[in-house]
């Protein structure tokens, strides 16, 4: 009898040391149970069969946890990245709505070139770069001549076409670093950075003549128009400000318009230059 025992005690140990390495079914320890073993490996495979049988529950419980886990992890990814796409999207939306704005309150809606307001903003910095390094900087201002006359002859639809047409001018005919932009109405107002007053003139000149000689057309009219200009050269050791720059411009070209229109004039403190 004791060499029985001896014989189901070796096999049980031998049954516990595949279960060490993970050896375990839902009957391993069923045959160590049975009525006739020891009661004493009886006990000790119950008892193991109720440890396993724990085990194998929480293992089933903890690998569910994890397919929920894993589950749960993927609908966040995707949550995520859907957020991340709506973030984008709204932060794209924005930039643009932002540089929409930024566009709208800088550029002149007709002819889509500056307004006065970024003129004016560009006009400090020009100023203040031309008092630092001593370069030269000029100011051209011209309007149409004649233009309510326009509008009331072809209609305001055409006198919209012409400032249009003006402002494709100027963006076609100056430099990529020369200031532009519809003052007001019909006036204009040109920049010149590092050009002085001479050089200035013959760039209105040439500006005077690519308008008058351009046929404006518009449904079935087709006229033409000339512009004055007013030329002026900053000069920080007389002009106290930056405006002034601007408003000895719109006096030279107030003296082109009093003395005939269609000609561009220098303001040389009243002294003047008549193309």
């Amino acid at each position: 009898m004791k060499e029985i025992d001896l014989d189901i005690l070796e096999e049980f140990a031998s049954t516990l040391e595949h279960l060490s390495c993970g050896d375990y079914k839902g009957n391993t320890f069923e045959k160590y149970m049975r009525v006739g073993n020891p009661n004493i490996i009886r006990r000790m495979a119950t008892t193991m069969d109720d440890i396993c049988k724990q085990f194998e529950a929480r293992e089933h419980h903890l690998k569910f946890a994890i397919r929920e886990l894993k589950a749960t992890r993927s609908e966040f990814e995707k949550f995520n990245a859907l957020l991340d796409s709506r973030v984008k999207e709204r932060t794209k939306a924005l930039e643009e709505a932002n540089t929409l704005l930024e566009s709208l309150s800088t550029t002149d809606p007709l002819t889509g070139i500056s307004n006065r307001r970024n003129f004016d903003y560009l006009l400090k910095h020009e100023t203040n770069r031309t008092k630092r390094y001593g370069l030269n900087l000029s100011c051209l201002m011209f309007d149409i001549d004649f233009f309510k006359k326009v509008n009331d002859t072809y209609g305001h639809p055409y006198g919209d076409e012409v400032l249009r047409e003006i402002g494709k001018i100027l963006r076609n005919e100056l430099r990529g670093h020369d200031i532009f932009a519809r003052y007001g109405g019909e006036e204009f107002v040109v920049l010149l950075p590092e050009t002085d007053v001479n050089a200035a003139f013959l760039v209105a000149e040439k500006l005077r003549e690519v308008i008058a000689n351009r046929d404006v057309v518009k449904d079935e009219i087709k006229s033409n128009v000339t512009v004055s200009f007013g030329v002026a050269q900053y000069d920080p050791s007389t002009m106290t400000s930056r405006n002034q720059l601007v408003e000895a411009s719109d006096k030279a070209l107030y003296e082109a318009k009093r003395t005939g229109r269609n000609k561009s004039i220098i303001f040389e403190g009243f002294e003047t230059t008549v193309s």
